[in-house]
């Protein structure tokens, strides 16, 4: 009976062990091409005005003379800049001239357990949510990118995260409206389908190709859904049965007339009013781990979120050593903004047996 159980408990060890060391080999490295850092050195700076700048460095002279495809990469409400970083360097790497704005970073406190410092910011919460601002903004990156030398002016993409997902949908189907290609690509990561426009109501009338990422895991911008995230804040509200009460005009209060917590049916209903998409449904991820390279850089930003603005935010269900949503939106403009299209569609082709990865919808 004593070795019975001594070797059920041995069993039982050796199971553990067996199963953190194959969850350390799948986690350890992505098996493709752009699941890592790319080939070029970057070189980041500030541009008044403009954000930071990233450039990629090539080791032959010649080479660092071509004209890069450029991207604008537009951060999500209240997250800074500079939180993306590695993000940021991640897609530079890959040959890439990127700029990332450094506008309506600051939301200042909106805290239910805060109530007179919320309530000395509601005027600069209400100025990052604009997005008619954000707009102008991703306009004017775009227009300097194309005066660059070292940019080619037909290769420009968008990048964004949840608002600036959003309103790069916006802007794209807008500025193309009036210069037809101008934006040649959009990648929306957790795109917010609260900016206004409302992005599921224009994105028919984009006709570029859009890469869209989101998850079920995701407190704020799920795919579809209510965003818990504000049942979280009302749990966490030390008066949570006022709170609730408030919660239908705090909604409106905040983010303007309309604003409900299933943002006009989320990401799944812009790529159901898109004309040409593909959505990618990411397994078990929160709202900023799914816009990092491995997680940790953007699980600080999510505690920030929650610490100082008062977000409610879930952390991701499982440590991300690597997420998928960089290599793929690489993989994504390498085909569509013609560097490598084999390369491109030969990765993409990989996302239906991807284990992080729930489902593919493509049209």
């Amino acid at each position: 009976m004593a070795n019975h159980s001594l070797s059920k408990y041995l069993s039982s060890v050796l199971g553990v062990l067996l199963l953190a060391t194959l969850e350390g080999s799948a986690c350890g490295e992505s098996s493709t091409a752009f699941g890592k850092m790319g080939r070029y050195q970057v070189s980041m700076s500030e541009v008044s005005d403009q954000g930071i700048l990233l450039v990629p460095r090539a080791a032959d002279e010649k080479e660092q003379k071509r004209q890069w495809p450029g991207i604008v990469f537009c951060h999500g409400l209240c997250g800074p800049a500079k939180m993306y970083s590695q993000s940021l360097e991640r897609l530079c790497s890959w040959g890439f001239v990127v700029i990332a704005n450094q506008q309506q970073e600051d939301c200042g406190v909106v805290n239910v357990r805060r109530p007179i410092e919320s309530l000395n910011a509601v005027h600069k919460f209400q100025y990052c949510v604009n997005s008619s601002v954000m707009a102008a903004h991703i306009e004017k990156n775009l227009h300097y990118l194309a005066s660059r030398e070292d940019v080619n002016p037909d290769a420009l993409a968008l990048v964004g995260h949840s608002m600036g997902g959003g309103v790069s949908i916006d802007v794209a189907t807008s500025v193309n409206s009036q210069q037809a290609g101008f934006v040649k690509a959009v990648v929306g990561i957790a795109p917010w389908n609260g900016a206004r426009p409302i992005p599921s109501s224009v994105v028919g009338k984009l006709n570029v190709p859009l890469l869209m990422f989101c998850s079920k895991s995701d407190s704020i911008c799920p795919c579809s859904g209510r965003a818990t995230a504000v049942d979280v804040a009302i749990d966490s509200s030390p008066f949570p049965r006022v709170a609730s009460r408030f919660e239908g005009r705090g909604m409106a209060f905040l983010f303007g007339s309309g604003a409900d917590p299933y943002w006009h049916g989320g990401t799944e209903a812009i790529y159901k009013n898109a004309r040409s998409a593909t959505l990618v449904e990411i397994l078990k991820t929160n709202h900023f781990a799914i816009a990092g390279t491995d997680g940790k850089q953007m699980e600080h930003l999510a505690y920030q979120m929650a610490n100082v603005n008062g977000f409610g935010i879930n952390l991701a269900e499982k440590p991300f050593r690597w997420v998928p949503t960089l290599e793929y939106s690489v993989a994504f403009l390498y085909d569509v903004l013609g560097i490598d299209p084999e390369e491109g569609k030969a990765v993409m082709a990989k996302m239906d047996k991807d284990d992080r990865i729930a489902r593919v919808y493509s049209k």
